[in-house]
């Protein structure tokens, strides 16, 4: 009941200021709803606490096959109780800008997350698994050993590849090649 995104994905929370050593930072994991909003299931404390700015890793796991870490920033936390209900708090972000990842938390009604609440006692995190829309374990994937990986493999998106023609030579010239540049006179 996934969504048909086939990537695994999930956030690192992380208090900003942590980007050579995201494992001391990590304040929570999160989800990838929509392309601009985060939710946290289980929304710590420390996440509350972080005053000086919240920074998200959109994590596709596992990290070595190509796909983009991102590293985006937080415009707003709203946090959230569940009425009624024992369980953690949780919070929504909103960042700043998109992420370029799609959404992996698979859709679900209403009535079918209040009784997934209900079974498991309030805890959203495992209402979402039960229900089938995040994949099994996505609660404990963020571990210091994965985010000790991250800066290796950041650093490494940020390298250009480089390529030259074998001769070099634009056929039709440079107006071919720039998008802004009209052939012809007029």
């Amino acid at each position: 009941m996934t969504s048909s995104g086939s990537v695994r994905l999930v956030v690192s929370v992380q208090e900003h200021g942590f980007e050579e050593k995201p494992w001391e930072g990590h304040l929570a994991t999160g989800l990838l709803t929509k392309p601009g909003v985060v939710l946290v299931p289980a929304a710590t404390d420390g996440v509350a606490e972080a005053t000086e700015g919240i920074d998200l890793l959109v994590l596709p796991l596992p990290l070595d096959e190509g796909r983009r870490v991102e590293r985006l920033v937080a415009r707003r936390v709203t946090f959230f109780r569940l009425p009624g209900r024992r369980g953690d708090r949780f919070a929504l972000i909103r960042m700043a800008n998109d992420s370029r990842h799609e959404p992996n938390v698979g859709e679900f009604t209403e009535a079918q997350l209040d009784e997934a609440l209900e079974r498991h006692e309030g805890d959203l995190w495992a209402a979402l698994e039960d229900l089938g829309v995040i994949e099994p374990g996505s609660r404990d994937a963020v571990t210091p050993e994965l985010l000790r990986q991250v800066p290796e493999v950041e650093a490494a998106q940020r390298r250009p590849e480089f390529e030259q023609p074998e001769d070099g030579i634009v056929p039709g010239g440079p107006c071919d090649l720039l998008p802004t540049c009209r052939k012809g006179t007029a």
